[in-house]
């Protein structure tokens, strides 16, 4: 029920492409996910970044970037 609720608060401030599966869409709301899972860096520091991290985990990957203000806060595509 967790995945649903936060589905439901981020409703508004989040559009997934229409090809986005409904199981990365719950992965995405599912609630086990939260916290420590996301870090904002300069784009410039990206790349050496990502190389540490994957040093030590194989979870490591860029996932996004942060752009000018749209719509919706987060647009998910796969």
């Amino acid at each position: 029920a967790g995945a649903y609720s936060n589905m439901d608060y981020v409703k508004d401030r989040v559009l997934f492409h229409e090809k986005v599966s409904r199981a990365l869409c719950d992965l995405l709301a599912d609630p086990q996910t939260s916290g420590g899972l996301l870090a904002a860096v300069p784009k410039s520091e990206a790349a050496e970044l990502l190389k540490q991290l994957q040093d030590t985990t194989q979870w490591a990957q860029i996932i996004g970037e942060v752009t000018d203000q749209k719509a919706k806060a987060i647009y998910v595509e796969e």
